[in-house]
């Protein structure tokens, strides 16, 4: 950066890490957690980085929360009307009530939730279990409205596949879905499709059971991909584990964990969503300029 902007060269984000509490984390240095990555990264690396789970820690999420700040930023001189917007729909068992659907209300609470009533409730589930110990996982819905209809490609780079590997690679996701995603399974064929009618400025749709997504390319609707975020790995509650050398032991986890990660999932979602649109918005850019393929 120079004088307020970018010289061409890539940008360096650098976020300090001022309040780390490694010792937390002494208890497990010859332990592996179950259902946590250190195991693996082990086996793979044949390094043990107990201070926090190194590179498979959401404290790396940072970063992409920081490179999305700046995807937006392109963004919007790029595309103004696009905004992207995520939110939690479950935790736990608990999901939110569709008919009181407000955004207004996700900045009102601590959970993202669009459903005031469903984060009322969700804040004495998640304090129970905080004192008993344990976590539980969640859905993050995540709507990027505003984008362009033409985005992506047939095959090889279809906007749902990239979609769907970026909100994969943040931390404890272990599945995605995309418009109705699996529920599409149990639709008809009459019930599934987005009926197209002609509006005074362009194809109107009946319904976005696609995700604003057919074939790979966008088509003009609102975005929508939804992520299922497992249950924190470092729990109080005693779990059969093993050592390094190989030895059958219990484990427990010390230190400052997150009973529901999927919290603060919800801005990495966003970010990751803006780094994709603004990939596919400078990609189609680059080898179609402006759609060919007007309608009426």
């Amino acid at each position: 950066m120079f004088e307020g902007r970018t010289t061409g060269t890539p940008i360096q984000l650098l976020i300090r890490n001022t309040d780390q509490r490694s010792k937390d984390y002494g208890d497990i240095a010859e332990k592996f957690r179950p259902g946590h990555a250190d195991i693996t990264y082990f086996q793979k690396y044949g390094n043990r980085d107990y201070r926090g789970g190194g590179r498979s820690s959401a404290r790396e999420t940072a970063a992409r929360v920081a490179a999305g700040g700046v995807a937006r930023a392109a963004l919007a001189a790029l595309l103004p009307d696009v905004k992207i917007t995520g939110y939690m729909v479950q935790m736990g068992p608990h999901k939110i009530d569709r008919t009181n659907f407000d955004l207004a209300q996700i900045e009102e609470n601590p959970f993202w939730a669009p459903d005031a009533t469903a984060a009322e409730k969700w804040d004495g589930y998640l304090s129970q279990l905080r004192k008993s110990g344990s976590s539980v996982g969640a859905v993050v819905e995540v709507m990027a409205s505003g984008v362009p209809a033409g985005l992506g490609a047939p095959v090889y780079a279809k906007l749902d596949t990239d979609i769907a590997a970026a909100m994969m690679s943040i931390n404890a996701v272990k599945a995605v879905e995309i418009g109705a995603g699996m529920e599409a399974a149990t639709l008809t064929g009459e019930e599934n499709a987005d009926e197209i009618t002609m509006g005074p400025d362009g194809p109107e749709f009946s319904s976005n059971h696609a995700g604003g997504i057919l074939g790979g390319i966008s088509t003009g609707q609102d975005l929508v991909s939804r992520f299922a975020v497992k249950p924190t790995s470092s729990i109080l509650t005693p779990r059969k584990t093993i050592t390094k050398s190989g030895e059958n032991t219990e484990i427990i986890t010390k230190g400052r964990h997150d009973p529901c990660v999927g919290i603060r999932a919800v801005p990495v979602g966003e970010a990751m969503m803006a780094c994709v649109i603004l990939d596919h918005y400078l990609l189609h850019r680059g080898q179609i300029g402006e759609n060919p393929g007007k309608i009426g």
